[in-house]
């Protein structure tokens, strides 16, 4: 039997970047991958004409100077393709047409994406009361304190945009718990935001940082994880091997694993975690613990599609001068947002061309088993022609479904998540990471997998190893 310090479950970003920085910290991992390729919903496509498409995720943002390191440790750094100035302008849909979000206080006070008196009503936020719940819907919890028409017209669209979610399914403790936090400490988001955290005391380390930056890759975002499963090397990241089983013997953790090319195999370590969608860390550990499979199987994930189109530039009447369009529910519209990838990336287009990423589904309009590709790439093309000014056909299409794109931090999703953590620490040893738990981001999910992977490292007694990039 093949033994590891530590085994991860799943090769999405999470389970990679755990594993490549428990790798770092000198201990033997394994990763299992029941599908064929790494990086999880991060997946690009380059077409032959010269187009990128990215079918996930489609950008990075960072200030951590650790990101920053690991990338130069994986030779990504010369392949790193940074947004334009552009790229800081967003718009949200109004009425049918982009409007620029403001990005001041003073274009706050101009933009007609609100009327006057529901801009009064947002100066009143550090005047609100707070509430006396335990918590609240994200719908609640911005229109008590901004009012109902800025919830609609701003916070809407940017809760589609990046859950795909139901603002009034959502709890606002699990889905922004700095802001819930910022209410509970200062009486206002406001007062509570601009007061920041509370003081760390004097002895602890800061972490050093940098200017954000918006950026991805040549090849597009999936170029990322396929950089770390490389330097792992097929060793130690094995794909189409899809774990069946796991249990506890003798101090070891051991998992059962079926792979395509030859007999299930069983291997031992000395922890495991679990970097799967919810659903499937469900079925891993029912034996192990039915409370814990029970509120994995309780987080919803919204269904999604994903359309990418390459047009020539002077079909499209739009300039595409910024990041893209996000459309509040309240607009009735088939896409969550709209977002103009070769403006951010030039070179993810060929000259005199451009890109979109239509973004449709969520929880509010969720795709249905019924509709057809042909049915999604036809309503894509059609919102990018009344909203964009596109016309004819596209000369490019690339079309991606997600069944179970974004897991919902709805009501009751922190008590789900602390039922997880009860079983940690009664069964030390296993752990459970993904984007159902400590946000659905892409930072997000890195930043709480090299935590995680730094605390396991600790109590394992790990050897550093120097990484070189060949």
């Amino acid at each position: 039997m093949q033994s590891y310090d530590v085994i991860i479950v799943g090769a999405g970003i999470s389970g990679m970047s755990a594993a490549y920085t428990l790798y770092k910290r000198g201990l033997e991992v394994l990763v299992l991958e029941a599908s064929a390729e790494v990086g999880g919903a991060m997946r690009s496509h380059v077409t032959a004409d010269g187009y990128t498409f990215d079918c996930g995720p489609n950008t990075l943002a960072t200030r951590d100077v650790r990101l920053w390191s690991d990338f130069g440790d994986l030779g990504l750094r010369r392949q790193m393709i940074v947004a334009g100035r552009s790229g800081k302008r967003r718009y949200f849909l109004q009425h049918g047409k982009p409007l620029e979000i403001p990005s001041s206080p003073v274009g706050l006070v101009r933009t007609p994406l609100l009327p006057f008196a529901a801009k009064l009503q947002m100066l009143r936020e550090p005047f609100v009361p707070r509430s006396g719940s335990p918590d609240e819907s994200v719908a609640s919890f911005f229109s008590r304190r901004l009012g109902p028409e800025a919830m609609q017209r701003l916070v809407d669209p940017f809760v589609s945009g990046v859950y795909s979610g139901d603002p009034e399914a959502m709890s606002v403790k699990a889905a922004f718990p700095s802001l819930w936090e910022a209410e509970r400490r200062a009486g206002s988001v406001i007062k509570g935001m601009l007061s920041g955290q509370p003081k760390a005391p004097k002895d602890t380390p800061k972490e050093p940082k940098m200017r954000s930056v918006t950026f991805s890759f040549q090849g597009g975002i999936a170029t990322w994880p396929t950089a770390i499963a490389r330097t792992l090397g097929p060793q130690r990241v094995w794909s189409q091997a899809r774990a069946s089983d796991i249990f506890q013997e003798g101090g070891l953790w051991r998992v059962v694993v079926e792979r395509a090319d030859g007999p299930a195999a069983t291997v031992e370590a000395r922890a495991v975690i679990l970097a799967t969608p919810a659903f499937n860390a469900a079925e891993l550990v029912t034996e192990l613990d039915k409370p814990a499979a029970t509120a994995l199987r309780e987080i919803p994930y919204s269904s999604m599609a994903v359309v990418n189109l390459g047009y020539r530039r002077n079909q499209v009447a739009h300039p595409l001068d910024g990041f893209g369009v996000l459309a509040p529910s309240c607009e009735k519209r088939n896409f969550l947002g709209i977002l103009w990838a070769s403006s951010l990336f030039p070179p993810f287009a060929p000259a005199d061309r451009v890109s979109t990423i239509t973004l449709m589904g969520g929880a509010l309009n969720p795709i249905r088993p019924e509709q057809s590709r042909e049915e999604l790439i036809a309503s894509a093309i059609r919102d990018n022609e009344q909203v964009l000014g596109a016309s004819g056909e596209p000369e490019v299409v690339h079309y991606t479904r997600w069944p179970t794109a974004i897991p919902q931090y709805n009501f009751g999703h922190d008590e789900r998540i602390a039922t997880l953590e009860r079983l940690e620490q009664t069964r030390p040893g296993i752990y459970f990471l993904g984007s159902y738990r400590g946000g659905v981001g892409v930072p997000k999910c890195w930043k709480n997998a090299v935590e995680l992977a730094d605390r396991i490292a600790d109590t394992l007694v790990p050897h550093p190893v120097q990484v070189t990039v060949e």
